[in-house]
């Protein structure tokens, strides 16, 4: 006769899985997180890059485009959207068009990567710029300035974290070769801060990371790529 399990076996197991399910669940979705930001963030990217390559067949190679100079104006929006329109509408699937200061699509508080809320960039600037859902999900700001566009980009919208490094980046679409916003050898399209050594993007200025003091976070998007498109163990999660 073969003898089953006792009550007490029976809770003393479910308690150590809830034990095992405790400790390494918090893991698992941490790791997810990882997983879906890189992924979301490179596909963003990728969208913006391929883009533009497409659009140099038809509007000639991007150092000759013509790129308004703006600022944190309503003049923001509107140089923006003629840049798009111009020159990256037939080659980005959008869902959704934000209206202009309407806060419909961004949300309501940004955080650097050190905890401080900002309250200059992001915050001043996001309901102006021209903004735009992707067909990923994603949320996207043109602020063109001169030589480059400025691209702000926010994985998910109005669900948060909004926080420098976790669902919000920066991207620049680079009119010319610069060493100063990140190591441009050429028009193109680059991470805030790409070309940069590790050293730098992890500094305090701009830096990756949770001590960072000026503008924390605004290289976290030029570090994952420096890395391989993978959020290593140092990253600032």
């Amino acid at each position: 006769m073969r003898k089953g399990f006792t009550l007490a076996e029976v809770l003393i197991t479910l308690g150590i899985i809830g034990v095992v399910a405790a400790i390494t669940l918090p893991t698992l979705i941490k790791n997810y997180q990882k997983h879906e930001t890189v992924n979301r963030l490179k596909e963003t990217y990728s969208i913006l890059y391929q883009a533009i390559r497409m659009s140099e067949t038809e509007n000639g190679l991007l150092e000759t485009w013509e790129i308004p100079n703006t600022s944190f104006t309503a003049n923001t929006y509107t140089y923006g959207k003629a840049f798009f329109e111009q020159y990256l509408k037939p080659y980005i699937k959008v869902v959704k068009e934000c209206k202009y200061l309407s806060n419909e699509c961004w949300a309501d508080e940004y955080i650097w990567s050190n905890g401080v809320a900002d309250d200059e960039f992001f915050l001043a600037s996001k309901n102006k710029a021209y903004s735009l859902v992707l067909a990923n999900g994603s949320v996207i700001g043109f602020y063109p300035r001169d030589t480059f566009c400025e691209v702000w980009v926010d994985l998910n919208g109005k669900k948060g974290p909004n926080k420098l490094g976790k669902d919000t980046f920066e991207i620049f679409i680079a009119k010319t070769a610069g060493n100063y916003y990140g190591k441009f050898p050429r028009s193109g399209v680059y991470m805030y801060g790409q070309g940069f050594q590790r050293n730098v993007l992890k500094g305090n200025f701009k830096g990756c990371s949770k001590t960072a003091t000026n503008y924390a976070g605004a290289y976290c998007g030029a570090l994952i790529m420096h890395d391989g498109w993978k959020i290593a163990p140092d990253y600032p999660w």
